[in-house]
Formats: structure tokens, sequence, C-alpha cells
């Protein structure tokens, strides 16, 4: 058990070859940033988690930093991946929160805003992989305007803060009041209902 993060390190074999340990590294990395944090978590956090030598973050990704934005992105690749594979878009959002599907991504975003660290958040929009940003894109194509207005930005402004939101309070909600299956079936319900209000409006234009 690390005493600074609380942590329990995983039992793993060893690796050998650059591509097999980048691997373990951003795996790594991906589970535990969404738990410390990216400020607070360490090389070493990262190296006893992935049962690697701290050293080789240093030779593969050239120090924490490097290793972050390696993580970030793939997070970023994985959660665009696991959408479009569910056809996502602003017309079918599927039945199930987006959260759920991607957890480490939703997590690790929720720590680097947190923590204040915008340029890891940012680095899926830096990099093409902002799903949000493809969705207006999609949505803007839809309402046949050339740029996105207001009301579409609102929109998924919406679809975020409660996906976002739930990813980061649903065990809060759940404990504070004191919610029963029946409890969250009706909410989760709300939920849903709440995330497409905002698309709908702007759909009805279109019908």
């Amino acid at each position: 058990m690390n005493k600074v993060t609380n942590i329990k390190v995983k039992k793993t074999k060893p690796v050998k070859g650059r591509k097999n340990v980048e691997k373990r590294l951003i795996d790594s990395a991906a589970e535990l940033v969404g738990s410390i944090g990216p400020n607070q978590l360490t090389i070493r956090d990262i190296a006893e988690h992935a049962g690697v030598n701290h050293a080789q973050i240093h030779h593969y990704f050239g120090g924490k930093q490097g290793l972050l934005i390696a993580t970030y992105k793939q997070l970023a690749f994985e959660h665009v991946e696991q959408l479009e594979r569910r056809k996502i878009s602003p017309e079918n959002l599927g039945n199930e929160p987006l959260a759920d599907i991607t957890d480490n991504y939703f997590r690790a975003i929720i720590r680097a805003v947190l923590d204040g660290n915008m340029d890891l958040a940012m680095i899926q929009v830096d990099s093409n992989l902002s799903m949000s940003q493809q969705t207006l894109n999609r949505l803007t194509k839809l309402l046949n305007l050339k740029k996105p207005n207001s009301e579409a930005k609102a929109a998924i402004a919406i679809v975020m803060i409660v996906e976002f939101g739930l990813a980061s309070m649903r065990p809060y909600i759940k404990e504070v009041l004191e919610l029963n299956d029946k409890d969250n079936d009706i909410f989760m319900k709300l939920f849903f209902e709440a995330r497409e209000l905002g698309l709908q409006k702007a759909l009805k234009k279109i019908k």
C-alpha cells in the first residue's frame, strides 16, 4: 500500500519492450489519475502501480507531464471510440449514462479541472479528440448553421454538465438522499430527460 496515495499496488508480471512498458504505464496512470488527480499523482505512484522502474517514465515519456499527456490522449481516444461504436449523436445519446461507458475518462477530466490543470483537460480538444466538440459540429450541420449558435452550444453544455455531474456526484447523492432502487429508477429517468432537454428543443426546428 502506497503511504501517500493509499492506492493498492498491483502485483503484475514484469513487462519487456518499449510498447509493452508504455502501455502498462499509461494504463496505470489512467486508473490512478481519476482518483488522485494529476497534480498530486507522482512518478513513483504510477511506477509502483505498473510494476516498473520509475526511471522508465523519464526514459520513455521524458517525465511525469509527458506520461500524463499520453494518458489523457489515450483516454480521449478510447472515449471517442466507444461512443462512435454505439453511434452516439445529437439524435441518439443512447440509453445509459456516458460516464458508465468510459468512467476513467470522465474522472480524469474532472480531476484535471479541479486541480486547475486545464492544459491536460484540453488535450482532447487540441488533439481533435473531443466528442463534445464533434457532437456540437454534428448538431450545427443538422441545424443548417455555418457555425454553432448559442442554443446549440447550450444544448451540448447541458449534456456535459449532467454527465460530468453524475460521474462525480452519484455516490454522494445516493448516500445523502438514501436512494433505494425505486428512487434511483425515477432519478435516472429524470436524468435522461434533463440530458436531452436542450437537444430536443434545438432539433424540433428541423422537424
